[in-house]
């Protein structure tokens, strides 16, 4: 009996190694682009702090003073591993005026390029964070 049940199992000599191998592509896959999507919803929480930065250092200023506000938001993105580079900042006034109390409105756009962009073709996306207060 012994015997016949070793010559069973040499019948399945590989056939783990090659469902192994036939998994790690698929395990691979999900991993990377579980990565890329935790990179994408970290690059939105940084352009959306990026904004809400901006917004205070304008109303901590009067609104006054839209160059200080867009370092601020430079400043602020640098920190992170992003290219800062590609962020555009707009501070507008949204009432005409920076005099108190007028609101002042901070939009950041970056444009997110995938970094498994050089394995597989994957589409650039355009990431926008705003934030928005009243000068007082």
């Amino acid at each position: 009996m012994r015997r016949h049940l070793r010559s069973r199992w040499r019948d399945e000599n590989g056939q783990s190694l090659l469902e192994t191998a036939l998994m790690i592509p698929l395990i691979f896959t999900v991993v990377f682009w579980v990565f890329e999507l935790g990179w994408l919803l970290f690059t939105y929480a940084v352009m959306a702090n990026a904004a809400n930065e901006g917004v205070r250092y304008a109303i901590v200023h009067s609104g006054g003073d839209p160059g200080g506000a867009q370092t601020t938001v430079q400043n602020f993105a640098s920190t992170s591993l992003h290219d800062i580079s590609a962020i555009s900042t707009s501070v507008t006034f949204p009432d005409g005026s920076a005099e108190p109390p007028s609101r002042v409105r901070v939009a950041v756009t970056y444009t997110y390029v995938p970094y498994l962009s050089n394995f597989i073709t994957t589409p650039t996306l355009h990431t926008y964070a705003e934030g928005r207060m009243v000068v007082q």
